[in-house]
Protein backbone atom coordinates (compact mmCIF):
# COMPACT_ATOMS: atom_id res chain seq x y z
CA UNK A 1 0.00 0.00 0.00
CA UNK A 2 1.48 3.53 -0.88
CA UNK A 3 2.76 5.91 1.84
CA UNK A 4 0.10 8.38 2.32
CA UNK A 5 1.46 12.31 2.33
CA UNK A 6 1.09 12.80 5.63
CA UNK A 7 3.13 9.84 6.49
CA UNK A 8 6.06 10.53 3.80
CA UNK A 9 5.66 14.56 5.49
CA UNK A 10 6.67 13.60 8.98
CA UNK A 11 10.31 12.66 9.29
CA UNK A 12 11.14 15.20 6.55
CA UNK A 13 9.65 18.21 8.55
CA UNK A 14 11.71 16.90 11.70
CA UNK A 15 14.86 17.44 9.70
CA UNK A 16 13.86 20.67 8.56
CA UNK A 17 12.79 21.79 11.85
CA UNK A 18 16.47 20.95 13.27
CA UNK A 19 17.86 22.57 10.33
CA UNK A 20 16.00 25.50 10.18
CA UNK A 21 18.76 27.76 11.82
CA UNK A 22 20.96 26.32 9.52
CA UNK A 23 19.23 27.79 6.59
CA UNK A 24 18.87 30.97 7.73
CA UNK A 25 22.66 31.52 8.15
CA UNK A 26 23.16 30.79 4.79
CA UNK A 27 20.46 32.86 3.72
CA UNK A 28 20.40 36.74 3.90
CA UNK A 29 18.12 37.60 6.47
CA UNK A 30 16.39 40.74 5.97
CA UNK A 31 13.33 42.18 6.84
CA UNK A 32 10.01 40.91 4.96
CA UNK A 33 8.60 37.95 3.74
CA UNK A 34 9.72 35.11 2.18
CA UNK A 35 8.16 32.17 0.44
CA UNK A 36 8.98 28.90 -1.85
CA UNK A 37 9.30 25.06 -1.57
CA UNK A 38 11.64 22.31 -0.09
CA UNK A 39 12.56 19.50 -1.46
CA UNK A 40 14.57 16.12 0.23
CA UNK A 41 13.92 13.03 1.97
CA UNK A 42 15.36 11.91 5.78
CA UNK A 43 16.11 8.26 6.60
CA UNK A 44 13.93 9.29 9.56
CA UNK A 45 13.73 7.97 13.34
CA UNK A 46 11.96 5.28 13.28
CA UNK A 47 12.67 1.53 12.86
CA UNK A 48 10.47 0.26 9.38
CA UNK A 49 9.40 3.73 8.65
CA UNK A 50 10.84 3.90 4.75
CA UNK A 51 12.67 6.76 2.85
CA UNK A 52 10.88 8.94 0.74
CA UNK A 53 11.48 12.06 -1.22
CA UNK A 54 9.53 15.03 -0.20
CA UNK A 55 8.59 18.42 -1.50
CA UNK A 56 6.88 20.92 0.50
CA UNK A 57 6.00 24.94 0.74
CA UNK A 58 7.99 27.02 3.06
CA UNK A 59 7.60 30.84 4.51
CA UNK A 60 9.27 32.68 6.69
CA UNK A 61 8.72 36.20 7.81
CA UNK A 62 11.36 38.59 9.52
CA UNK A 63 10.89 41.46 11.43
CA UNK A 64 12.12 44.05 13.94
CA UNK A 65 10.53 42.72 16.94
CA UNK A 66 8.82 39.52 15.69
CA UNK A 67 9.43 36.61 13.47
CA UNK A 68 8.28 33.26 12.07
CA UNK A 69 9.43 30.31 10.11
CA UNK A 70 8.73 26.84 9.40
CA UNK A 71 10.39 26.09 12.22
CA UNK A 72 9.79 28.77 14.84
CA UNK A 73 7.61 31.62 15.58
CA UNK A 74 8.80 33.85 18.20
CA UNK A 75 10.26 37.36 19.79
CA UNK A 76 13.08 39.26 20.15
CA UNK A 77 13.53 40.26 23.69
CA UNK A 78 17.05 41.50 23.65
CA UNK A 79 19.29 42.91 20.44
CA UNK A 80 22.84 44.38 20.80
CA UNK A 81 25.73 44.34 18.49
CA UNK A 82 26.10 40.48 18.08
CA UNK A 83 23.79 39.76 20.34
CA UNK A 84 19.96 38.31 19.64
CA UNK A 85 18.23 36.72 22.91
CA UNK A 86 14.74 35.81 22.03
CA UNK A 87 11.12 34.03 23.26
CA UNK A 88 9.88 31.50 20.17
CA UNK A 89 7.36 28.35 20.83
CA UNK A 90 8.64 25.62 18.22
CA UNK A 91 6.86 22.32 16.80
CA UNK A 92 8.45 18.80 17.97
CA UNK A 93 8.13 17.44 15.12
CA UNK A 94 8.72 13.70 15.60
CA UNK A 95 5.51 11.96 15.56
CA UNK A 96 5.21 8.13 15.84
CA UNK A 97 1.72 6.63 13.75
CA UNK A 98 0.85 2.84 14.33
CA UNK A 99 -0.56 2.94 11.03
CA UNK A 100 2.41 4.09 8.83
CA UNK A 101 4.68 1.07 10.26
CA UNK A 102 5.35 -2.14 8.98
CA UNK A 103 6.38 -3.77 11.51
CA UNK A 104 3.87 -5.86 12.98
CA UNK A 105 5.35 -5.82 16.55
CA UNK A 106 5.85 -2.37 16.60
CA UNK A 107 1.89 -1.25 15.44
CA UNK A 108 0.66 -2.93 18.84
CA UNK A 109 2.58 -0.19 20.49
CA UNK A 110 0.73 3.44 21.19
CA UNK A 111 0.66 6.64 18.90
CA UNK A 112 3.28 9.50 19.91
CA UNK A 113 1.91 12.55 18.98
CA UNK A 114 3.97 15.74 18.10
CA UNK A 115 4.60 18.86 20.71
CA UNK A 116 4.85 21.93 21.13
CA UNK A 117 7.91 23.23 22.69
CA UNK A 118 8.41 26.91 24.56
CA UNK A 119 11.55 28.36 25.89
CA UNK A 120 14.41 31.06 25.12
CA UNK A 121 17.03 30.98 22.21
CA UNK A 122 20.34 33.10 22.97
CA UNK A 123 22.68 33.91 19.25
CA UNK A 124 26.32 35.74 19.27
CA UNK A 125 27.87 36.83 15.90
CA UNK A 126 31.69 37.80 16.04
CA UNK A 127 34.39 37.52 13.71
CA UNK A 128 35.15 33.75 14.75
CA UNK A 129 31.78 32.55 14.27
CA UNK A 130 28.45 31.98 15.82
CA UNK A 131 27.28 30.28 18.49
CA UNK A 132 23.56 29.34 19.43
CA UNK A 133 22.07 28.06 22.17
CA UNK A 134 18.58 27.19 23.44
CA UNK A 135 16.69 25.53 25.96
CA UNK A 136 13.38 24.36 25.27
CA UNK A 137 10.27 22.80 27.22
CA UNK A 138 7.41 20.47 25.90
CA UNK A 139 3.99 22.38 26.78
CA UNK A 140 1.92 20.19 25.29
CA UNK A 141 1.42 17.49 27.57
CA UNK A 142 2.96 14.68 26.34
CA UNK A 143 5.13 14.29 29.87
CA UNK A 144 6.88 17.55 29.78
CA UNK A 145 10.60 17.37 29.14
CA UNK A 146 13.25 19.45 28.67
CA UNK A 147 15.60 19.69 25.57
CA UNK A 148 18.95 21.74 25.24
CA UNK A 149 20.72 22.78 22.25
CA UNK A 150 24.57 24.45 21.76
CA UNK A 151 25.81 25.08 18.14
CA UNK A 152 28.70 26.61 16.82
CA UNK A 153 29.07 28.03 12.62
CA UNK A 154 31.19 29.67 10.74
CA UNK A 155 30.05 30.96 7.63
CA UNK A 156 32.66 31.69 4.94
CA UNK A 157 32.06 33.40 1.36
CA UNK A 158 33.15 32.06 -1.95
CA UNK A 159 32.11 34.13 -4.85
CA UNK A 160 28.44 33.77 -4.90
CA UNK A 161 28.09 30.84 -2.53
CA UNK A 162 27.57 31.24 1.13
CA UNK A 163 29.12 27.84 2.93
CA UNK A 164 27.49 27.75 6.67
CA UNK A 165 29.51 24.30 8.02
CA UNK A 166 27.75 23.65 12.08
CA UNK A 167 28.30 21.55 14.85
CA UNK A 168 26.54 21.17 18.23
CA UNK A 169 24.92 18.81 20.49
CA UNK A 170 21.52 17.96 21.52
CA UNK A 171 20.66 17.45 25.39
CA UNK A 172 17.21 15.43 25.65
CA UNK A 173 15.51 15.02 29.11
CA UNK A 174 14.19 11.45 30.26
CA UNK A 175 10.84 13.04 30.08
CA UNK A 176 10.50 14.21 26.85
CA UNK A 177 12.76 10.68 25.57
CA UNK A 178 10.33 8.58 27.26
CA UNK A 179 6.95 9.67 25.61
CA UNK A 180 9.07 9.44 22.09
CA UNK A 181 11.04 6.25 22.49
CA UNK A 182 10.03 4.28 25.72
CA UNK A 183 7.73 1.58 25.62
CA UNK A 184 5.70 0.54 28.78
CA UNK A 185 4.59 -2.36 30.84
CA UNK A 186 1.23 -2.60 28.76
CA UNK A 187 2.93 -2.03 25.20
CA UNK A 188 5.17 -4.60 25.86
CA UNK A 189 2.80 -7.26 27.07
CA UNK A 190 1.08 -6.70 24.34
CA UNK A 191 3.56 -6.21 21.27
CA UNK A 192 6.18 -8.62 22.25
CA UNK A 193 9.10 -5.77 22.83
CA UNK A 194 10.79 -5.68 25.89
CA UNK A 195 9.50 -2.93 28.70
CA UNK A 196 12.05 -0.01 27.99
CA UNK A 197 12.71 3.55 30.09
CA UNK A 198 14.82 6.05 28.48
CA UNK A 199 17.22 8.50 30.59
CA UNK A 200 18.32 11.29 29.55
CA UNK A 201 20.23 11.66 26.56
CA UNK A 202 23.13 14.16 24.45
CA UNK A 203 22.72 13.77 20.65
CA UNK A 204 25.80 15.37 18.49
CA UNK A 205 25.19 16.56 14.98
CA UNK A 206 27.21 17.98 12.23
CA UNK A 207 25.58 19.74 9.31
CA UNK A 208 26.35 21.78 6.27
CA UNK A 209 24.54 24.71 4.09
CA UNK A 210 25.27 26.14 0.90
CA UNK A 211 23.35 29.22 -0.42
CA UNK A 212 23.59 31.22 -3.35
CA UNK A 213 21.34 34.24 -4.90
CA UNK A 214 19.78 33.35 -7.93
CA UNK A 215 18.80 36.52 -9.86
CA UNK A 216 17.44 39.74 -7.32
CA UNK A 217 14.72 37.90 -5.41
CA UNK A 218 15.23 34.16 -5.25
CA UNK A 219 18.04 32.18 -3.30
CA UNK A 220 18.62 28.61 -3.19
CA UNK A 221 20.19 26.63 -0.34
CA UNK A 222 20.90 22.75 0.37
CA UNK A 223 21.50 21.11 3.63
CA UNK A 224 23.66 18.26 4.22
CA UNK A 225 22.73 16.81 7.91
CA UNK A 226 23.55 13.87 10.42
CA UNK A 227 22.68 13.39 13.97
CA UNK A 228 23.96 10.56 15.99
CA UNK A 229 21.36 9.80 18.74
CA UNK A 230 22.47 9.22 22.30
CA UNK A 231 22.05 5.22 24.19
CA UNK A 232 19.16 6.23 25.16
CA UNK A 233 17.67 7.17 22.01
CA UNK A 234 19.54 4.01 20.09
CA UNK A 235 18.94 1.17 22.61
CA UNK A 236 15.35 1.67 22.31
CA UNK A 237 13.39 -1.45 20.07
CA UNK A 238 11.47 1.72 18.50
CA UNK A 239 14.51 3.30 16.71
CA UNK A 240 15.56 2.39 13.28
CA UNK A 241 19.25 2.64 13.95
CA UNK A 242 22.18 5.13 16.02
CA UNK A 243 21.72 8.09 13.80
CA UNK A 244 19.61 9.88 11.00
CA UNK A 245 20.60 11.62 8.19
CA UNK A 246 18.64 14.49 5.71
CA UNK A 247 19.66 16.19 2.77
CA UNK A 248 17.29 19.13 1.16
CA UNK A 249 17.33 21.94 -0.98
CA UNK A 250 15.46 25.19 -0.71
CA UNK A 251 14.36 27.61 -2.96
CA UNK A 252 12.87 30.65 -1.93
CA UNK A 253 11.55 33.86 -3.40
CA UNK A 254 11.46 37.28 -1.15
CA UNK A 255 8.62 40.05 -1.32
Amino acid sequence: MPSSPSAILRPMLFSAVLSMPLLAQAAEQTPGVKAGITVGATSGAYAHYDVKPLVVPALSWQGERFFASPGSLGMYLYKAEGLRLSAALTPYTLRFKTDDVNDPQLRRLHSRQMSAMGGVNAEYSADWGIVEASVMREISGHGGGLESSLYYSYPLQAGRFTWVPRAGVVHSSARLLDYYYGISDEEALRSGLAAYSPGSATSPSVQIAVSTPLGSRWRATGVVANQWFGDAVKDSPMARRGSQTSAFISLMRSF
